[in-house]
């Protein structure tokens, strides 16, 4: 069934999504999903410690200990502790900080940045060994997969971000399987979660997004632990006539995602992006675009006169930002991120930082650049299945020439994935610039330690590893 009522389908959504999280063992997991699912973790977990940096993270890392008190979880990249909740809370937030984390095109959510967090201050708590946290991690994000498949893009196109809707969610999921709830007190825990869901695009382009990000894991925690201590959320969350489907969905529900839990895994089938620049991924083809002709043509900045970047109308629904005016607008702007790809070659954490964004050079690249909503190029993302979030780049140089390049897909898309030992690169520069770096050989280790997370004996030490010496 699709564009259904999600109460057509047999049984109810949180029941559903409960039932099958509650009954997932690890040995039910296909080999390329676990897989999979271990390269999210090496990433986010490695996003997490680099944007324990992140001013944002900062200033809400400095209100945890009176907000949330002393406990068992640590907060990633620090050497601190706080409660379950404070963890999640603040790992979350620096999960997205950068906005560097894996995202899923086909699902349109960050699942990896809420669902990690509370799946992992839940294991370190209750100090789970690595196969407890990859199965719980595993169940949180593809119910929120589903959720995702499942809403999109309706919400997205009615001004909800979806990772603060569906990530609450998702986290409920993977923290109350990290609990052991049984699937009668999971489907409470969704029903709480999806009480506590919101997410208004507004508040994309401003430090509100990780934020939101945090509380999303927070609220997973939370919703999960209250229900194993007997609160009661509503059977009928998204089913109910003023419930999430009517409210958010705009009473759109594909029901088929759900019915696939678990025979197709979201993982495994179309797979994450995985980020190789620290922004939007509505910029990722754009940047790769305009480094692929300066590289065909051999080509700096200077004799480059103007250039003009055809995206999808999609990206331009949230790459907005012209001048940006913040670290967190130049993380969706779209002339930005091209400005920095001509100046630099690249766009780093040292160019996403106030000063940096009022840098006179790279804002003289910035007026070269004009972006184009192409229709054309939108309908050809549509019906052609080697595409995804495609770019045109074209420069004119001061000879005169005009020179293109075509990307049908960025670097860290399925179509054209990040190699294992391109996600081991990434996570040891994020452990490279947390605020106390970890070594090569620490680093090393520590991703041989995620790699065979299934043989881990404690999470707790897993986490420890991440920021001290081992």
């Amino acid at each position: 069934m699709s564009a259904a009522a999600p109460e057509e389908a047999e049984g109810r959504v949180a029941e559903r999504l409960a039932a099958w999280a509650a009954g997932l063992a690890l040995a039910d997991i296909p080999p390329a999903a676990l897989h999979e699912a271990k390269r999210c973790i090496l990433d986010v977990l490695g996003v997490i410690c680099a944007g324990a940096a992140h001013p944002t993270a900062a200033l809400v890392r400095e209100l945890v200990p009176d907000h949330y008190g002393a406990g068992p979880a640590s907060l990633l990249g620090t050497g601190l502790t706080s409660s379950v909740a404070g963890a999640a809370f603040a790992n979350g937030v620096a999960a997205h900080a950068w906005d560097y984390d894996d995202v899923s095109i086909e699902a349109m959510v960050h699942a990896s940045a809420a669902v990690f967090p509370a799946a992992l201050a839940v294991a370190e708590a209750r100090d789970l060994g690595g196969a407890e946290l990859l199965t719980a991690f595993v169940a949180g994000v593809e119910a929120e997969y589903a959720l995702g498949r499942a809403y999109t893009p309706a919400l997205f196109f009615r001004g909800w971000w979806t990772t603060g809707l569906l990530g609450a969610i998702g986290a409920a999921v993977g923290a109350g399987r990290a609990m052991g709830l049984s699937g009668a007190v999971l489907a409470q825990a969704v029903g709480i979660a999806a009480s506590q869901a919101t997410g208004p695009y507004a508040l994309v382009g401003t430090p509100i997004k990780p934020y939101a990000c945090g509380r999303a894991a927070e609220a997973g925690i939370n919703a999960a632990a209250h229900a194993a201590a007997g609160l009661v959320g509503p059977d009928d969350a998204f089913e109910n006539r003023h419930g999430f489907t009517a409210m958010f969905g705009a009473g759109t529900f594909e029901t088929g995602a759900l019915a696939e839990l678990g025979r197709r895994y979201v993982l495994e089938a179309s797979r994450p992006t995985f980020k190789r620049y620290p922004v939007c991924a509505g910029g990722q083809g754009s940047i790769a675009a305009v480094r692929q002709l300066m590289a065909a043509h051999e080509l700096d900045a200077a004799r480059i006169a103007r250039v003009r970047c055809e995206v999808t109308p999609a990206i331009g629904h949230y790459m907005r930002h012209r001048v940006p005016t913040s670290p967190a607008e130049a993380q969706f702007s779209l002339p930005y991120c091209v400005a920095c790809a001509l100046r630099f070659g690249d766009i780093r954490f040292e160019h996403l930082t106030a000063w940096a964004i009022g840098d006179p050079a790279t804002l003289a690249e910035l007026d070269k650049v004009e972006v184009v909503l192409s229709e054309a190029l939108g309908e050809r993302e549509a019906a052609d299945e080697g595409c995804i979030e495609p770019a045109i780049a074209t420069a004119w140089t001061d000879d005169g020439r005009e020179l293109s390049a075509f990307v049908a897909a960025p670097p860290g898309t399925p179509l054209h994935p990040l190699a294992d030992a391109e996600l081991e690169a990434k996570f040891d520069a994020c452990l490279a610039a947390q605020r106390a770096p970890v070594g090569d050989a620490q680093a090393a280790r520590l991703r041989a330690r995620i790699w065979n997370l299934e043989r881990e004996s404690s999470a707790r030490a897993l986490s420890r590893a991440a920021h001290a010496a081992d």
